[in-house]
């Protein structure tokens, strides 16, 4: 089945943000054999999308929307650290920014006051913890191998 228009709409998007030039955009779709993304099946533009997503990563571009990131209270840097010094049953500060980022990478809401209520929501529901701050060190790596998993299935997910 054919690229939606959607996901030729991302591809494109993306190559504008990265710079890339017309050359590099053909160079980069020759991958899958083709042209151009109006000649990609769905699950190609889906592959597509998601390497575009790493190398935006890898560029330190973000792929999320300018309302998204406006909308993100003071330095995401230094979320966090106020919670220091904490009992050492519970996650760092550095691991609850790493889990926050990679909730961003696989949610859809288009604000950060929702994407953190999706969040909390996911939390509670998958591992019966109330809030990001809750969250235990032992308990980090299990949630971020589910987050990392969720990733790897949205990209290849059709449609």
């Amino acid at each position: 089945m054919k690229s939606t228009k959607e996901q030729r709409k991302q591809i494109k998007i993306r190559q504008k943000m990265m710079g890339m030039s017309e050359s590099d955009y053909r160079a980069f779709l020759s991958g899958w054999d083709v042209g151009s993304c109006t000649e990609m099946s769905r699950e190609q533009a889906g592959e597509a999308i998601a390497a575009l997503d790493k190398q935006m990563l890898s560029y330190g571009i973000c792929s999320k929307g300018v309302e998204f990131w406006a909308s993100a209270p003071g330095n995401l840097k230094t979320r966090y650290d106020d919670l220091l010094p904490r009992d050492a049953c519970f996650a760092t500060p550095a691991q609850l920014r790493y889990l926050e980022k990679l909730w961003v990478q696989v949610t859809r809401q288009k604000t950060w006051v929702r994407a953190m209520d999706a969040f909390k929501a996911f939390l509670q529901n998958r591992f019966h913890v109330g809030d990001i701050l809750w969250v235990k060190r032992e308990d980090v790596g299990k949630i971020a191998n589910v987050l990392k998993v969720m990733q790897d299935e949205e990209v290849t997910k059709p449609g």
